[in-house]
């Protein structure tokens, strides 16, 4: 085999592989956001980690999901039901985030779990929000 032909080949499979990997990644993404609930940047330290996971923080009607921003799961890492979620106050932090511009930091709870969660204050309103409205059907026969 000609050395030149055994380049090209090697190359291309290292394409074949990028391609795939960029591939998976925004599909992977679309998958999350896809069904129309709000997805926003967050990241994400358990209760005796120093560093900060960034991920993807989704608002469902009956669930707050956090998902790893790379990986290869379809399945959030963090699942709490609306109805059990705590947010303490938001603390601004010293600690650089990449991806979150001047971020807050927030303790959460749910089920006997607690994470802290960094938003920047915009996405931090929208959770809170979302956390003390009520969900659809929720109380519908309260006169």
């Amino acid at each position: 085999m000609d050395p030149l032909l055994s380049v090209e080949l090697v190359l291309a499979v290292v394409m074949l592989v990028v391609v795939a990997a960029f591939s998976f990644v925004w599909g992977r993404r679309r998958f999350i956001s896809g069904d129309g609930r709000p997805v926003m940047l967050c990241a994400l330290r358990r209760e005796h980690d120093t560093r900060w996971r960034l991920g993807l923080a989704r608002l469902g009607s009956e669930r707050f999901e956090w998902f790893s921003i790379v990986g290869p799961s379809l399945r959030p890492e963090v699942s709490w039901l609306r109805g059990e979620v705590q947010l303490g106050s938001p603390k601004p932090t010293s600690d650089v985030i990449p991806g979150l511009a001047e971020p807050v930091s927030v303790t959460g709870s749910a089920a006997g779990r607690t994470c802290e969660f960094a938003f920047v204050p915009a996405a931090y309103t929208a959770v809170r929000a979302w956390l003390e409205s009520s969900p659809p059907g929720y109380n519908v026969n309260v006169a």
